[in-house]
């Protein structure tokens, strides 16, 4: 049985009912880990870059990363019923060839995580060895690698410890910021200005709804009778507090650290810490590498998707399965040796700016889960080429360019400003409407051609 052997045998294929194990409890400890990265931290950072008060901060984080957690952790409430990987299923809705698209630009998304992860990663590893920072991001880009190549299993189980040992140091740094000189006065700072605070809820959302491509993947395992409520409730809790306390004590940290903060975040973290400096960055490690080795996961699950789409295959050999994920490895890792500061800063805003064009996606993955066919798929045909879902869906086509299109007058970012956005101040609800749009656009598509569920239960 390929659920036996200590490396994952399975890769994009369906999982039988003999192969499924688990509880969906296990999905908090995957996200919360996930969410309680350094990255996270460094983009709680950015609510006061924003304009954001400190004060003001922290419901913008909260409220920013329930909505996004709301959507995504839909989305991981399908990887039980349908037992197959998020993209995989995007094929009923753009068609066997047409969901290419969503996985090229996943796979962007995966990559450019992976990258930014790999150089705050290797200045952790750098500070706690004492090497250069290059060698620790090569160390780092091992690590990762080697967790993606034992797979599924054993991305859970190492989430469990990374969980928890963030959950202690993030308590621990949280005591030495609220109990700081100054803290006291960022606090009672309540200055309010509404377009930073729009922009804050959009970007906490964002963040969550980076996981929404490949969120599914890491809960297909889990037997198909485990309850809708569980797996979503599970992911939204570890989402949403994970989220919401690696950001809120990255904007307490810039607010406090200033500069300092800004320019090396990883080691002002450590500094906080004191004496148990280096638990911190066993911590920061931990976090980041549950995160990078997500990003590794998830962009060969969308290379796998792809390749196999061009090969008529519906399995990747264990050889080639490794190859994918070193291949990613090794592209990420080239863009984070070669990053400067201001290259990385960019980088990310280029990354966000791809977010724009997965929300519409997102939207209409879920609208079709819920609304058009009911979780009612048959799986088998997701890897047919000329089957029941078609090579390519025009509505579906239709929908997301429209939900693309909707929100080019209401963006926000770095590489291009809305003449809305710029008109409201810079509030950001670009997203919002890609979601809305698309979503009703493929509904009454969906309606008018008459899609429905095929089957009243699953199929293989």
């Amino acid at each position: 049985m390929a659920g036996t052997s200590t490396i994952e045998q399975r890769s994009i294929d369906f999982i039988p009912p003999e192969e499924r194990h688990g509880g969906p409890r296990s999905l908090l400890f995957v996200w919360f880990a996930a969410n309680t990265s350094i990255t996270a931290v460094v983009t709680g950072a950015l609510f006061v870059v924003l304009g954001n008060s400190a004060l003001w901060s922290l419901p913008a984080i909260v409220v920013g990363n329930a909505l996004g957690g709301f959507f995504t952790s839909l989305h991981s409430a399908q990887g039980p019923r349908l037992g197959v990987p998020q993209m995989i299923q995007s094929r009923a809705q753009f068609g066997y060839f047409g969901a290419t698209l969503p996985l090229v630009l996943a796979l962007m998304i995966y990559i450019g995580f992976y990258a930014t992860g790999l150089v705050l990663g290797g200045q952790a590893i750098s500070s706690l060895l004492h090497v250069p920072a290059t060698l620790g991001a090569v160390v780092f880009a091992l690590m990762s690698t080697v967790l993606a190549l034992f797979g599924y299993r054993h991305i859970h189980r190492f989430s469990h410890l990374a969980a928890v040992l963030s959950l202690v140091v993030f308590i621990g740094l949280f005591a030495r910021v609220l109990t700081a000189p100054s803290a006291s006065e960022l606090m009672q700072d309540g200055s309010f200005a509404a377009a930073p605070f729009i922009l804050g809820i959009s970007l906490a959302a964002s963040w969550q709804l980076t996981f929404g491509p490949y969120i599914a993947d890491y809960s297909r395992y889990l037997p198909a009778e485990t309850p809708r409520s569980q797996t979503f409730g599970w992911t939204f809790a570890g989402s949403v507090v994970g989220g919401s306390i690696a950001m809120t004590l990255g904007a307490l940290a810039a607010a406090l650290g200033g500069e300092e903060f800004s320019s090396a975040p990883v080691a002002y973290l450590a500094d906080l810490g004191g004496v148990l400096a280096p638990v911190v960055l066993v911590a920061v490690i931990c976090g980041k590498l549950t995160g990078n080795t997500l990003s590794s996961y998830g962009g060969y699950m969308s290379v796998a998707t792809i390749v196999t789409s061009l090969t008529g295959h519906s399995v990747i050999r264990p050889r080639h399965r490794a190859i994918y994920i070193s291949l990613i490895s090794a592209i990420s890792l080239g863009i984070a040796l070669a990053a400067t500061d201001n290259f990385i800063a960019t980088f990310t805003d280029f990354l966000l700016f791809l977010l724009y064009f997965m929300t519409p996606w997102s939207a209409i993955n879920l609208v079709d889960y819920y609304w058009v066919r009911r979780e009612r798929y048959d799986v088998g045909q997701l890897f047919a080429r000329d089957g029941i879902y078609g090579r390519y869906n025009t509505g579906a086509f239709v929908a997301y360019i429209l939900g693309v299109v909707v929100q080019i007058p209401f963006m926000n970012s770095s590489l291009y400003v809305g003449p809305i956005a710029s008109w409201m101040g810079g509030a950001e609800v670009a997203w919002v409407l890609g979601i809305l749009v698309s979503g009703g656009i493929y509904l009454a598509l969906s309606r008018r051609a008459g899609i429905g569920a095929p089957d009243p239960v699953v199929t293989r």
